[in-house]
């Protein structure tokens, strides 16, 4: 798992375009490619991430909300 990680992490920073003179012609595109999909991903799922955790506070909300109408319904 450690190696795998390494070698993720090399691939992607030998697509750093600050490196464009220094990598083989023939993993020009495929580093790039490698490079633009891991901060795409990133970007994406700093997105998603803060969907779900405005999800999960509104759930959290309804329950307290719902309890509250509750009480006022059995009040009224």
């Amino acid at each position: 798992m450690l190696r795998t990680f390494i070698a993720a992490m090399i691939a992607y920073g030998w697509g750093h375009p600050s490196l464009d003179g220094y990598r083989p012609a023939l993993l020009e595109r495929p580093l790039q490619s490698f490079y633009a999909d891991v901060n795409a991903t990133a970007r994406d799922g700093r997105g998603a991430l803060a969907t779900l955790d405005d999800a999960r506070c509104m759930r959290y909300l309804k329950v307290y909300v719902d309890r509250m109408e509750s009480q006022l319904r059995s009040v009224l």
